[in-house]
């Protein structure tokens, strides 16, 4: 087999070097947590220095951890030489006995994000393919301190500026954050190792190799040798404040839910604009965070817009299938699932006398009775309506409103919609009310209002339903 046209070979040295590079990363693990003992971990592996000298370190450990360790390569197609290194990489695994999925992108990708979205999704299958918990990369300190520069200079936030995290979902660690460049490259000459060079990293025409090639070393020659030291203590420090913020944010945003279910949210709108516009943002993307994906900057710019403008009954589309919605003083925030909702059921009432039955409504089950008698409370529990039996026209039916629908009230007889309008019923709610029809139309709207044939004070018998809600 050809080797690929770039290749360094490493010569060889001190095991000092090794040894401390190994020692360091094995107190880091442990300090932080990173990664477990006796966990199966896959490692993203281009074949380049930094890749190569992380499966090489996560192997010397492995006896000590109790790891399985496999590795995982993305050919992306996007030069003529990647097929050869990606069979320099699955060559170079079976000389280390170490299992290697690798795959390959059916169409070049166009960009640097495209590449990237790929590689992710193909790393993320094969770390389930191989069975292992989690993913390593080998992003460093210096990859660290590029991307914080790199936000810095697109206007990133406070978030943004926390630069790459050390564990992310789903799966994925970074286990070299703490160590730079030059100490994997002493590591990787004085073990030896073999790596390949991408000729891309030296294209200035990609921001990052500019940042990494003549920004960041101008300004260290400049008179500011620590430059990239202090963008990596900048990512530390605002990594700190984002989280405190975070917390902050998720505690008061407790206090302006009123309902929550696990894909469905609904926020108290004044409370939610009590708060000083420039706490709103942060507020939320914790709120959004509990039913979908934090939305980004301009996400997050139009939701707040929409909160504070919008009309009742509007509603937009966020990031991820998240949904807004505004119904009067309500906000509601929900994630569809895909699947169509159950249909809502129907309850006939034949005739005059009792009987009992069960009814679904809005997704939620109902006990339904009847009974002609003297009029009845009903248990504390339970709504009731009572009738003259001459004021209605059998059959009854308990069902969900419908578009159309009108009742009778004493101020005369008005649409179902507006009555909702009139009460504050948002939309989102309106199905969750059964409402008792007969032929000339809605007799009660359960939960809202009587029409005006449902009896008051009256003597002798009368004709009653109770609707309660079943565990």
């Amino acid at each position: 087999m050809a080797e690929p046209a770039y290749i360094f070979r490493g010569m060889g040295g001190t095991k000092t070097a090794c040894a401390e590079v190994g020692e360091r990363l094995d107190r880091h693990l442990r300090f932080s947590g990173l990664l477990p003992e006796n966990v199966a971990v896959t490692v993203a592996l281009s074949g380049g220095l930094d890749s190569v000298v992380l499966l090489d370190l996560l192997s010397a450990l492995r006896d000590r951890w109790g790891w399985q360790i496999t590795a995982a390569h993305f050919d992306h197609r996007m030069r003529e030489e990647s097929e050869s290194e990606a069979n320099w990489v699955r060559d170079m695994c079976e000389g280390l006995e170490v299992p290697c999925h690798v795959g390959h992108a059916r169409v070049a990708p166009g960009n640097e994000t495209e590449a990237r979205d790929l590689r992710y999704e193909f790393l993320d299958r094969a770390r389930a393919a191989l069975g292992a918990d989690w993913l390593a990369t080998a992003h460093h300190a210096d990859d660290q301190a590029e991307t914080v520069l790199f936000r810095l200079l697109r206007g990133g936030g406070l978030a943004g500026l926390a630069g790459i995290p050390a564990r992310r979902s789903p799966g994925i660690v970074r286990p070299l954050l703490p160590f730079w460049r030059s100490e994997i490259e002493e590591y990787a000459h004085a073990r030896g190792l073999n790596y390949l060079v991408d000729p891309s990293n030296l294209d200035l025409s990609i921001t990052r190799n500019r940042i990494r090639h003549q920004l960041i070393p101008e300004i260290e020659a400049g008179g500011e040798p620590q430059f990239r030291e202090q963008l990596f203590r900048l990512a530390d420090l605002a990594g700190r404040a984002a989280r405190i913020l975070d917390r902050l944010a998720e505690k008061a945003s407790d206090e302006l839910v009123l309902e929550a279910a696990e894909s469905r949210i609904v926020v108290a709108r004044t409370g939610f604009l009590a708060y000083d516009t420039n706490v709103r943002a942060h507020l939320l993307r914790a709120l959004v965070a509990r039913v979908g994906p934090r939305p980004g900057r301009i996400g997050t710019r139009v939701a707040l817009e929409f909160i504070t403008t919008s009309s009742s009954g509007r509603a937009i589309d966020l990031a991820g299938g998240v949904v807004m919605r505004r119904e009067f003083d309500r906000v509601i925030i929900e994630r569809p699932r895909r699947e169509d909702a159950a249909r809502d059921e129907e309850l006939i009432v034949p005739a005059l006398g009792a009987g009992d039955g069960d009814v679904t409504i809005g997704g939620v089950a109902w006990r339904v009775r009847w009974d002609l008698g003297a009029a009845d409370a009903g248990e504390a529990d339970e709504a009731v309506a009572h009738f003259d039996p001459s004021q209605v026209r059998f059959p009854l039916a308990v069902r969900s409103w419908q578009p159309g629908d009108r009742i009778q009230l004493p101020a005369g007889t008005r649409k179902l919609k507006k009555v909702f309008g009139d009460r504050k019923v948002g939309r989102s709610r309106r199905g969750n009310h059964p409402v008792l029809v007969d032929r000339s139309g809605v007799l009660w709207i359960v939960g809202v209002v009587q029409g005006a044939r449902a009896a008051g004070a009256m003597q002798g018998k009368v004709f009653s339903v109770w609707l309660r809600r079943k565990e």
